[in-house]
């Protein structure tokens, strides 16, 4: 049995463990780079270890650096999490060569299966369902001429790996070249393996996955199915169990098949089998994944299984005691990951330091798995998940509701998240419905992404009443003084603010008692304080109450109520300093690491010309011209870490020496 575990990762999944194993009385080990030293899972583990510097190739991805951490610590075993070296058979053969045990199937199974090109011909040979695709990686040629022949679209994926990282979806010839060498690159830096597959993208289809479990023993069962077809950049953000697509039937064939997948490898541990389900009921062989999956909770609440004890306990050599026919699942349980991101933007990733971390509190049945807390920093590292929010309930509809109203509870503040858009997606009739698929992000963006317009001018109106509030109870001896009353008194003060890109100016009248009338443009309102208190304030706006966290960073101020949250800029004191890109240059639109640089000065460029690609959160973008023009002068090159707003090329219409 083990008596110390070191968990090889970071973030949720890290905490996630560590809860785990603090339950089976197993001590906990946490490693953690330069950028992570604050970090949660750092704090929660009985132990922690630096690795190295912030870049993972340094840290979370180094094999001796972990397996030193390992023997000084004294741990018996080492849990990889999901991501980094989970899939990576060359870390579980170093972990049983260290004398340490690798809680995850063993390195040839992983061999097999964490290689989507050797997976592929395994199951070609055991029969199982495929789609048209090759079964190794292949050339430039070779894909192109493979691509031609099965016909457009394709999809590239990434030979190595899984979570969304390395695929591109190609719709035609001239797009290939371009789209293979991104996901190359982006393959590279995920897995440490840039080698590529190509298959035919299978249109209106559902991703729908099989968590397997099995055992040194030769005991091997599957825990039901989890849809996860809602996906953005090809990668999951809310799953859900049961599938709305699967009638008894098709869940009783393709749980069978997931079976024959795990049995034809000798698989041990947990994993996942993943199928593409078509419009026709027909479904096919994707990939396996060697590790515990993000979405693991929606599994671990329709079943009250364990799933990270479980695969402790096989790790430690014990037999499963699951029979098949005796795995029940019971009512419907959803998950929606929290990102870091802007949807609005291309789902960029966000940076920046939680101000405030607020999860509900009092609702039955839900979870939140989270890594990080108030004063987190969330930098350009690693992946932008912040959390997952995972809901049970008797039937869907009710884990549709209580998901959408957790996530109107959370607040996370300062830094721009996909809250607001998982709401959506959760209120959108078409999922509530269960009839959609894996285009249903892309079909419906623009209106998931739109933003809510209306709450600018109640949001300012309450940073202008805390504030009021906040000077009134720090004047001390003046507490019983108006807060508007002046020496030489006049009408209607006011205060300038901005909300997104737009500026307000608000002016408020007190007519006693927290007794206000404001109004900022066309909007006006009575105004009740109902309560205050540090970073709370309860207002009653035309007769209708409100609860707001507000939470103060320098001159900007996060509000956050029911109805959504707003960032609000005072500009009266501290002018806003003006941003964005002019016609004339090309800036960074998020924090990152330039990749390449792409032209050279001198060069002519069209508008929408590739100029750099940066990477942030192992995710990429390709900046590019918004004008005919010449370069002028290029101010970054490859390596060089940037900022959101700087300015990486500048171009002119003419050439300088015109």
């Amino acid at each position: 049995m083990f008596k110390k575990v070191l968990i090889a990762n970071r973030g949720e999944i890290a905490v996630r463990v560590i809860r785990a194993c603090r339950e089976m009385g197993i001590a906990t080990v946490a490693m953690f780079s330069d950028a992570d030293r604050d970090a949660l899972h750092v704090s929660h583990a009985d132990e922690a270890y630096r690795l190295g510097p912030a870049t993972a190739t340094e840290s979370y991805l180094s094999i001796p650096r972990i397996l030193d951490v390992a023997r000084r610590a004294g741990a018996q075993a080492i849990h990889p999490g999901y991501g980094f070296l989970s899939e990576n058979s060359r870390f579980a053969r170093a972990c049983a060569e260290a004398g340490v045990k690798f809680i995850g199937p063993p390195p040839t199974a992983m061999e097999l299966m964490g290689s989507k090109t050797r997976a592929r011909q395994a199951m070609q040979a055991a029969g199982v369902p495929m789609v048209p695709g090759s079964a190794r990686g292949l050339s430039a040629d070779e894909a192109v001429e493979l691509a031609a022949r099965i016909g457009f679209p394709v999809m590239i994926k990434a030979a190595a790996g899984g979570g969304g990282k390395g695929i591109r979806i190609v719709g035609a010839r001239t797009e290939f070249e371009a789209a293979a060498e991104s996901a190359r690159r982006e393959a590279e830096k995920a897995f440490g393996n840039g080698t590529l597959l190509l298959e035919k993208y299978v249109e209106g289809a559902r991703h729908v996955e099989f968590q397997i479990l099995g055992d040194a023993h030769g005991n091997l069962v599957h825990l039901f199915e989890r849809d996860c077809s809602i996906q953005r950049r090809h990668q999951k953000i809310i799953e859900e169990s049961p599938s709305p697509a699967l009638t008894p039937e098709l869940r009783r064939k393709m749980g069978e098949a997931a079976i024959a997948v795990a049995r034809a490898i000798g698989y041990s541990n947990a994993g996942t089998v993943e199928f593409i389900l078509g419009p026709s009921g027909q479904f096919y062989f994707i990939e396996v994944n060697t590790r515990l999956q993000v979405e693991h909770p929606v599994t671990e609440m329709i079943t009250g299984m364990d799933l990270v004890k479980l695969q402790i306990e096989v790790a430690e050599g014990k037999p499963l005691s699951l029979v098949q026919d005796q795995i029940t699942s019971s009512g419907h349980a959803m998950e929606a990951r929290l990102y870091a991101e802007r949807p609005g933007n291309d789902f960029l990733p966000s940076t920046g330091v939680i101000a405030d971390w607020t999860a509900p509190a009092g609702i039955d049945e839900l979870r939140v798995d989270s890594g990080v807390e108030t004063g987190s920093a969330i930098g350009i590292f690693y992946d932008p998940m912040l959390a997952k929010v995972i809901a049970w309930a008797s039937d869907r509809d009710a884990a549709v509701r209580k998901l959408a109203y957790a996530l109107n509870c959370i607040s996370v503040q300062g830094l721009n998240t996909n809250r607001e858009f998982l709401i959506k997606i959760l209120e959108h009739p078409e999922f509530t419905s269960g009839a959609y698929d894996t285009s249903f992000v892309p079909t419906h963006l623009q209106d998931l992404v739109a933003t809510f317009e209306g709450r600018e001018p109640a949001a300012v109106a309450v940073v202008a009443l805390y504030l009021l509030k906040t000077r009134q109870f720090g004047l001390g001896v003046l507490r019983d003084i108006p807060p508007n009353y002046r020496n030489n008194p006049f009408r209607d003060p006011s205060i300038k603010f901005s909300v997104r890109d737009d500026k307000l100016e608000l002016s408020y009248r007190c007519l006693g008692d927290d007794d206000y009338i404001v109004s900022t443009g066309d909007w006006r309102a009575r105004a009740r304080i109902l309560s205050f208190g540090p970073g709370s304030i309860r207002i009653e706006f035309d007769r209708v109450q409100f609860t707001y966290r507000v939470v103060e960073s320098g001159d900007d101020f996060f509000v956050h109520s029911f109805s959504g949250s707003e960032r609000v800029t005072r500009l009266d004191k501290y002018p806003a300093q003006p941003g964005g890109s002019s016609d004339e240059s090309a800036n960074s639109p998020m924090p990152g690491q330039v990749i390449k640089v792409l032209v050279q000065e001198g060069q002519d460029v069209a508008a929408g010309d590739p100029l750099v690609i940066l990477e942030a959160m192992k995710m990429e973008q390709i900046i590019r011209a918004t004008l005919d023009g010449v370069v002028h002068e290029i101010l970054v090159k490859a390596g060089d870490v940037v900022t959101p707003g700087e300015i990486l090329i500048q171009i002119g219409r003419t050439s300088q020496s015109e």
